[in-house]
C-alpha cells in the first residue's frame, strides 16, 4: 500500500520547495545547452536569438515537465511502495526519455521548417541534443525518487507525531487524574479528624482543599498540550497541595520552595511539579523517623529544579505511565529541544531539572 495518496503527494510535491528546487536547478544550464546545440555559437553572440530562442525553450521545457509529471503521477500509482522503488525510477527514466525526445524532435522539426532564427536540422545536432534529454531524464528520474522518498519521509514523521501526541493525550488524561479519588477520600479522612480536634486548621484545610480543586478544573478545561501556566501560578498550587500533604503526612514530609522572582514569569506545563512531588512520594519511604524532603528552587541559569533525598522503599512500586517519563514526552513535544528535561540520580538524591520559557 502506498504511503500516502497520490492526489496527496503530487499537491504536496508542487507546494513544496524542493519541486521549484529541482526546476531551479535544472533549468538554468538545460535551456542555454539547448540552444548552444540547436545555433551554435550565435546563441550567445546574437542577443535576439539568445532572449527568443531561450524563452520559446524555456516554455517548451515547462510544458514538458508538466507532461512528466502526469506520467510520473500514473507511475506511481502503479508502483506506490518503498520495495519497488526500482521499477519506479527505471519507468520514470524511461518515459522521461521517451517524453523529452518526441517533444525535442517535433520541436526541431517544426524550428525547421519555419526556419525559426536560422535553424536548420542537424544531425550531429539532434544526436548531441538526445543525449543531453536521456541524461536529464536520468537526472529527473533521480529528482523524482528523491523528492518521493522525501514527502513520504514527511508523511511519515508527522502520522508519527500525531500518533505521538494521540497516545501522549491519553496518558495526559491520567496525569490529570493524579489527585484521584484515594487522594480525595484521604484528604475528606483527615478533614473528619480535624474538624473535631482542631477545627481552626480544619477551615484552613478546606480553603487549601478548595485551592487545588479549582486549580484542577481551570487547568483540565484548557488544551493541554499548547497551554501552559507561570511557575507563579503553579507555586500557588502547589503550595496548596503541599499544606494537604503535610497535614497527611505530618513530620514525614519537609518540602521547601526557594524560587528567584525573576523567573516567576517562566512559562512551564500545568501541574508538572505535583506530579513530580507524588513521584517522589510513590517510590520513597515517608515517615517520622525518615522524613522524605523535597526541594523546590531556580538555578542560576534561569531552571527550576526539583530534588529529593533518596530512601527507596523496600517493595519496588511498578512504574506508572502516567509519571516522569511522561512529562519528559510532554515537554519534548512542547518545547523540542528546548524542552529536554535533565534526570540526575546517585545515592544520595533524586534531581529533575526542568526548562522554563520565557517569552
Amino acid at each position: 500500500m502506498p504511503f500516502i495518496s497520490l492526489e496527496q503527494y503530487f499537491d504536496s510535491v508542487r507546494q513544496n520547495r524542493l519541486y521549484f528546487y529541482i526546476l531551479f536547478l535544472l533549468l538554468p544550464w538545460f535551456v542555454p545547452l539547448i540552444g548552444y546545440l540547436m545555433w551554435g555559437n550565435s546563441y550567445f553572440t546574437d542577443l535576439g536569438i539568445f532572449a527568443g530562442g531561450s524563452f520559446i525553450n524555456l516554455i517548451l521545457c515547462l510544458l514538458a515537465n508538466q507532461i512528466n509529471q502526469m506520467t510520473a503521477k500514473f507511475i506511481a500509482g502503479v508502483y506506490p511502495d518503498i520495495d519497488q522503488t526500482a521499477y519506479r525510477v527505471t519507468l520514470w527514466f524511461v518515459v522521461y526519455s521517451l517524453v523529452n525526445v518526441v517533444i525535442l524532435y517535433v520541436v526541431l522539426t517544426v524550428y525547421d521548417l519555419i526556419g525559426l532564427f536560422g535553424y536548420k536540422l542537424d544531425n550531429v545536432h539532434l544526436k548531441w541534443s538526445v543525449i543531453t534529454l536521456v541524461g536529464v531524464s536520468l537526472i529527473g528520474a533521480g529528482l523524482s525518487e528523491l523528492a518521493y522518498t522525501f514527502m513520504q519521509w514527511k508523511t511519515n514523521q508527522n502520522e508519527l507525531k500525531e500518533m505521538e501526541q494521540r497516545q501522549l493525550q491519553s496518558e495526559l488524561e491520567m496525569v490529570k487524574q493524579q489527585v484521584n479519588p484515594h487522594f480525595l477520600f484521604n484528604c475528606l479522612n483527615a478533614l473528619s479528624v480535624l474538624i473535631s480536634e482542631a477545627p481552626t486548621t480544619a477551615e484552613k484545610f478546606v480553603d487549601e482543599m478548595s485551592q487545588v480543586y479549582r486549580y484542577l478544573l481551570t487547568v483540565n478545561g484548557q488544551d493541554w498540550e499548547s497551554n501552559l501556566v507561570s511557575l507563579e501560578a503553579e507555586l500557588r498550587f502547589i503550595r496548596s497541595y503541599i499544606y494537604l500533604l503535610e497535614i497527611r503526612f505530618e513530620e514525614g514530609i519537609d518540602i521547601k520552595i526557594q524560587t528567584a522572582e525573576l523567573c516567576q514569569n517562566g512559562q512551564m506545563a500545568p501541574l508538572t511539579l505535583q506530579t513530580l512531588i507524588d513521584n517522589a512520594i510513590r517510590h520513597n519511604i515517608v515517615s517520622a523517623e525518615n522524613p522524605l524532603s523535597i526541594s523546590i528552587k531556580t538555578t542560576a541559569t534561569g531552571q527550576l529544579e526539583v530534588r529529593n533525598n533518596l530512601q527507596k522503599r523496600a517493595v519496588r512500586m511498578p512504574v506508572t505511565t502516567a509519571g516522569l517519563s511522561t512529562i519528559i514526552s510532554r515537554y519534548k513535544l512542547l518545547f523540542n529541544q528546548a524542552g529536554t528535561i535533565q534526570v540526575k540520580e546517585d545515592e544520595e538524591s533524586f534531581t529533575v531539572l526542568l526548562p522554563l520559557i520565557y517569552t
